[in-house]
């Protein structure tokens, strides 16, 4: 398949023990749970905000499976618990430049903290990015005090690039760690 092939329908994903699919309007009510836990909005800079309304739901699942994917920014999977069937977390790629670069985000569900499900579900996303997209650079941005979110970027190759003082994380200013994921061979010119 050729880059632009990816971006007619949200791929799924699947690891040892999660789906990566796209989200529907059943999955809402329990991704809002998510979001309503402060220990999980914590670390995101305000910048997932609970939209748990009308048109907005509507607004957002049209956007994410529509629009933005066509338009190539940003693949957003719901990420669900094989054996469980729950929702659990949610996985971006975005932020695309040149077919070489993007970004990578992401945020879980508590009760699944610990249990190397975030290393996991990176490490596909990471896969399905250097190897079918076949991108060059893969980067996260983590506040410097979320260790944990670092440790999965590790886990998974990435690398510390350095400390961004006060850098607009979200919709606020904060020290945030930037890690890359460097793929040499898929340098295009």
């Amino acid at each position: 398949m050729k880059y632009a092939d990816y971006f007619e329908n949200i791929p799924v994903l699947i690891t040892d023990r999660c789906i990566l699919r796209p989200f529907a309007r059943n999955d809402m009510n329990s991704y809002f749970n998510i979001l309503r836990d402060e220990q999980v909005q914590k670390y995101l800079g305000g910048g997932v905000p609970l939209f748990d309304k009308e048109p907005h739901i509507t607004n957002w699942l049209n956007n994410i499976n529509g629009r933005l994917l066509k338009s190539k920014k940003v693949f957003t999977w719901c990420v669900e618990d094989k054996e469980s069937n729950k929702v659990i977390g949610r996985i971006d790629l975005g932020g695309f430049i040149k077919q070489s670069y993007a970004e990578i985000a992401y945020h879980f569900a508590r009760d699944s903290w610990g249990k190397g499900i975030g290393t996991e579900v990176v490490g596909c996303v990471t896969d399905f990015g250097i190897n079918k997209l076949l991108l060059h650079r893969i980067q996260g941005l983590v506040m410097v005090e979320n260790l944990a979110s670092q440790k999965i970027l590790l886990k998974n190759g990435y690398l510390p690039e350095g400390v961004l003082k006060l850098y607009p994380f979200a919709k606020v200013f904060h020290d945030t760690a930037i890690w890359a994921f460097i793929e040499e061979e898929n340098i295009k010119g």
